[in-house]
């Protein structure tokens, strides 16, 4: 009688774990699973819009955008999709803010402004954020 060594005893229950994982493929010795059911909706916090149901995406006031006419209307208008960081990251023309505007009414189903509040709007944000100044070497900042 030969005997059976270690390597032996593990190569064979290797061998065996994978022909019935491999053989299992319908599921049928697992038995029956537990069917997903997702989690109760949670309960409006005091921090969400009651009229429109979603969280603040953000928490900017009218003052963190600089001081000047049309600042107010702005601030409404812009901060219903995203934060005053967005619109002070940007610098640009009165055109390309133009283009802008149209690009979110366009592409993300932003509700268009009346023409008057549109203007003032355009006003403040060229005003505020113009286009950049390029220094020596362009928009390389390891040319400065």
């Amino acid at each position: 009688m030969t005997q059976l060594n270690i390597t032996h005893v593990v190569v064979f229950s290797l061998t065996a774990v994978f022909l019935l994982v491999a053989l299992d493929r319908a599921g049928e010795l697992r038995g029956p699973q537990a069917a997903y059911v997702p989690p109760a909706k949670p309960a409006p916090a005091a921090d969400i819009d009651p009229d429109k149901g979603k969280p603040p995406l953000h928490n900017d006031t009218v003052e963190d955008l600089p001081d000047g006419k049309g600042r107010e209307i702005t601030f409404y208008t812009c901060t219903a999709c995203h934060g005053v960081a967005l619109i002070k990251a940007q610098g640009l023309t009165r055109d390309l803010w133009d283009s802008s505007i149209d690009l979110m009414i366009e592409k993300h189903r932003m509700p268009p402004a009346k023409p008057a509040d549109r203007a003032e709007i355009l006003d403040y944000l060229a005003e505020q954020f113009p286009p950049r100044r390029r220094g020596r070497g362009g928009d390389n900042p390891f040319l400065k």
